[in-house]
């Protein structure tokens, strides 16, 4: 047989075939109809198809006579077709009959405008598929469909992974893991299949796995934090508007220096090459531990002064517009021996500890503070220009008010001395506090300072002075200066069993005691915080030689000016004087020399006076100015080329 004989005989045995299949139909359609259609629940006419065997060309010719589609055939497309369907099926029932038909033999149906092509399976995945977002309500059926499918939680590359075996044979998937999100080109029956199985996987914590990796030369914290923030835009969110959960979870475990990471096989391996990259040896000189030498102030002291700035509290972030605060890594050391800092802090947080430092390590001022402590008798005609504050007035001098602690009335009369006439006036007994100008104006003379006071009345058997201390201190600073003795003070007597006696005793400090703490302001005024004690033994109350103590203190706070002075009275003491006078030789004579002595006693008092005047010194050149001028003085003073003193009106 010929070539030619065969095509004949393939278009004759295809001819036939197609009457063979148009005369089953309408045998179908007139036994059940009467040589008409049956009609189905919605009207639509009903068919039975049966083929055995029918070329696949003329099966697709017959559906697209029964459905009215127009159908372009791929040259590929051969094969013959059976069909077996007993029941009668609607013409759209017939045409998913006719797709699935086409996915046995490895064809799919794909629509292009008003015709539909039909193609191998295997070209599907670059034409025009029907594309679907969610699952839609229409039946399962065997038409190509491409379906994106989103992911909850599980990595998109791990579902593939699973779902590649399951795929249609010509089907595709592909993983998109940025989006958390699958690309499914299938037949619709099998993609809801594949949705099943996806929907069974894709749960919180599925594939995720623990991993410890140990840092060598970085900081867990830090790089926890910093890993956790570089993921943090990946993370993918359970349904619309919900709360977004990280894929990825990386903990610090400072004890071990160490990660806990969370995360997915892939996503362990990337965090494992980005710890590989950051937990590098740092660069000599750019580390997170600096030294800083303070000029100054005390180590000890600005490290206290910097442990205080609030930290910042540990998952929250600074709030913008307000004041930065420290890490919670921040570590700072005082070193005593260099006065020094180590502070251990990152970049940031030691911009805000150096402008701290640099504000607070300055050079402070000081204060030298002439004092003198001097007892005067009552009786002593002890008259004092200076200007009383206090509670009550009493007077004025030059225009200022004068007035007085301890008084009972507000009349200037009723304190001697007072006299707005002649500008004087005497200290009250009671305890005064006062403050005078830049020279010290007593009993009529005026004095250019305290060493004048002193020398003027060294020799005046009715003033005692007892102490001219001179001390320098820093702003801020306490001050004291201490003159007397360590007196025992039996506290205790006892016997022992063997009948030895012991006694126990404890050492009080008695003598002149002055505590002064100076507060510069900006205005070079004084704030001097004062506690001036004085005590002494005044005699032996019993024969076990415990002493009797007398104490006059005063505590207070004043304000001066630079250079000015202030004088503290009032703490009076009472003392009484006994004497016994005889005549020589015939005094002492038993019995007779009574007529011959004589025996008195006289009480008197005596008022303490404390004068402080504060000098500032905040440049070198007023120290210097301040030794030249002491110098001057004891010079002038030896020479006696200055007078100690003048009178008022220059007299």
């Amino acid at each position: 047989m010929t070539v030619e004989q065969r095509q004949k005989k393939g278009y004759l045995f295809r001819a036939v075939s197609i009457v063979i299949a148009f005369l089953v139909i309408t045998a179908v359609w007139g036994a059940d109809t009467g040589g008409g259609l049956q009609e189905g629940k919605a009207g639509e006419k009903a068919v039975t198809i049966d083929f055995d065997g029918v070329d696949i060309v003329v099966f697709i010719k017959f559906i697209s006579e029964l459905t009215g589609k127009n159908f372009v055939i791929d040259s590929a497309v051969r094969g013959n077709v059976t069909v077996i369907s007993p029941t009668r099926i609607t013409p759209q029932e017939a045409y998913m009959v006719f797709e699935s038909v086409l996915d046995v033999h490895g064809y799919a149906a794909v629509p292009a405008g008003n015709i539909i092509k039909i193609i191998p399976a295997a070209q599907t995945r670059g034409q025009n598929v029907e594309t679907r977002l969610r699952e839609s309500a229409v039946s399962p059926s065997d038409k190509v469909v491409t379906r994106i499918v989103p992911l909850s939680y599980a990595n998109a590359d791990e579902i593939k992974k699973i779902l590649d075996p399951l795929v249609s044979k010509g089907s595709i998937i592909v993983s998109y893991p940025p989006a958390g999100m699958l690309v499914v080109t299938d037949l619709l029956s099998n993609i809801q299949r594949l949705l099943k199985i996806i929907e069974a996987v894709d749960v919180q914590g599925m594939g995720e796995q623990i991993t410890v990796v140990p840092l060598t030369y970085g900081s867990a914290a830090p790089m926890a934090k910093s890993i956790s923030g570089l993921f943090q835009d990946t993370s993918r969110k359970t349904k619309r508007d919900a709360t977004p959960e990280p894929i990825i979870k990386v903990i610090a475990d400072e004890r071990t220096n160490s990660l806990i990471v969370l995360a997915s096989e892939a996503d362990t391996a990337k965090i494992r090459e980005l710890i590989k990259l950051l937990d590098r040896e740092p660069v000599r000189g750019e580390g997170d531990v600096r030294v800083y030498y303070l000029q100054n102030a005390k180590a000890e002291d600005m490290a206290k002064v910097l442990m205080a700035i609030p930290v910042a509290p540990a998952g929250k972030e600074q709030e913008k517009g307000k004041t930065p605060i420290l890490s919670k890594e921040v570590q700072i050391v005082a070193d005593k021996s260099t006065n020094s800092l180590v502070i251990t802090a990152g970049k940031d947080d030691w911009q805000v500890l150096e402008e701290v430092i640099r504000k607070l390590d300055i050079t402070r001022r000081m204060v030298y503070i002439e004092a003198l402590l001097m007892e005067v008798s009552v009786a002593k005609d002890f008259e004092l220009g200076v200007e009383w504050r206090g509670a009550e007035k009493t007077g004025s001098i030059d225009g200022r008010q004068i007035v007085t602690f301890g008084a009972s009335t507000s009349q200037p009369s009723a304190f001697p001395g007072v006299n707005t006439g002649t500008q004087s006036v005497t200290l009250p007994l009671g305890f005064s506090l006062g403050v005078l100008g830049e020279g010290i104006s007593i009993g009529g003379f005026l004095f250019p300072n305290i060493g004048a006071v002193v020398r003027a009345y060294q020799k005046d058997s009715d003033v005692h002075i007892l102490s001219t201390p001179q001390i320098m201190t820093t702003d801020n600073e306490d001050a004291e200066i201490q003159v007397g003795k360590n007196v025992p003070y039996l506290t205790r007597q006892d016997t022992s069993q063997s009948g030895i006696d012991y006694s126990h005793y404890e050492y009080k400090d008695v003598g002149v005691t002055l505590q002064i703490t100076p507060q510069i302001n900006q205005d070079r005024f004084v704030r001097l915080k004062i506690m001036q004690e004085v005590s002494q033994v005044i005699k032996e109350e019993s024969s076990v030689g415990l002493p009797t103590t007398l104490k006059r203190m005063a505590k207070t706070t004043v304000i001066v000016k630079d250079g000015h002075t202030i004088v503290i009275g009032g703490l009076i003491d009472d003392t009484m004087n006994s004497g016994v006078y005889r005549v020589p030789c015939l005094g002492g004579i038993p019995g007779l020399g009574n007529f011959f002595r004589t025996e008195s006693s006289n009480t008197g008092k005596t008022n303490l006076f404390v004068f402080l005047t504060p000098h500032i010194i905040e440049y070198v050149s007023e120290a210097d100015g301040l030794y030249r001028e002491k110098k001057e003085q004891i010079d002038k003073v030896k020479e006696g080329s200055i007078k100690m003193y003048e009178r008022k009106g220059g007299k």
